[in-house]
């Protein structure tokens, strides 16, 4: 399932992103709840930093945090 597919019924309140040099969106909020985006995840080093923040827009499709963006139509849902 997409990103797209999972957030058609629901509302974005937040998002958790790993920054610096990676630029990952890897979780998206719904209310309260977290759910994992299927993201690879394999070059980024143990224990770094996750950013939690609801500074984000999304237009349309495409899902914006800070000066990344990501196209929700390509972006796997994990275990959806």
């Amino acid at each position: 399932m997409t990103l797209k597919e999972f957030l058609q019924d629901k509302t974005l309140t937040a998002v958790e992103l790993i920054d610096f040099d990676y630029n990952q969106i890897i979780n998206v909020y719904v209310d309260a709840a977290c759910y994992g985006l299927a993201i690879d995840t394999s070059n980024i080093p143990a224990g770094t930093p996750l950013t939690y923040t609801v500074d984000f827009t999304l237009d349309e499709d495409i899902l914006s945090v800070s000066d990344f963006s990501i196209n929700i139509n390509d972006v796997e849902m994990l275990g959806m």
